[in-house]
């Protein structure tokens, strides 16, 4: 069972969704590679579990979103003290992709918890020292991932837009009529 326990912190860590409060790695024992195959499926099972009940933990950017089809809808940021990023509506939240640049400074008056979670993803180096997001990101919600890239309070529904200056608002209204 050991090995199982070094498969799941693995992907855990990879995947990067849940806090791994673990002082101890797991090591890796050999075993046959029946047993492996084995292994695979019971991961594979347990992880189509784990999701159906709710969590994420195993799950990557890419295993949540649409693959990144040749149709996917892109949404930019662009705004002031250096805020450029880009990300795509998924279906737990919203993902801010690899390489987008969140505001150097806030303003004073953005709420508390806004900036914890801000400084909380500088500290965890989700994003580094030039303010770029070193790897995507999932928000729970467009909203949270606007207020993290501008340094402000915002509504994500609006800030987001398409190349051709669609917000998440517009395109969501149009599809409802």
């Amino acid at each position: 069972m050991l090995i199982d326990k070094l498969k799941f912190y693995s992907l855990a860590k990879e995947v990067g969704r849940s806090i791994i409060v673990n002082s101890n790695i797991p090591t890796c024992s050999s075993i046959s590679e029946y047993d492996e195959a084995m292994l695979q499926e019971f991961i594979s099972n347990t992880k189509l579990l784990v999701n159906t009940l709710g969590y994420k933990t195993f799950d990557s950017l890419e295993d949540t979103s649409m693959k990144r089809a040749s149709n996917q809808v892109y949404f930019y940021i662009k705004a002031a003290r250096g805020a450029d990023a880009k990300g795509v509506v998924i279906s737990d939240g919203f993902a801010v992709l690899k390489g987008s640049t969140i505001a150097s400074t806030t303003v004073p008056s953005m709420s508390t918890n806004l900036m914890y979670l801000r400084t909380s993803l500088i500290e965890k180096g989700i994003i580094d020292s030039e303010f770029q997001f070193v790897k995507d990101h999932i928000f729970t919600s467009p909203t949270l991932a606007a207020a993290v890239v501008m340094g402000r309070n915002a509504n994500g529904r609006t800030e987001w837009k398409t190349e051709d200056n669609k917000s998440i608002k517009s395109i969501e209204e149009e599809n409802l009529l």
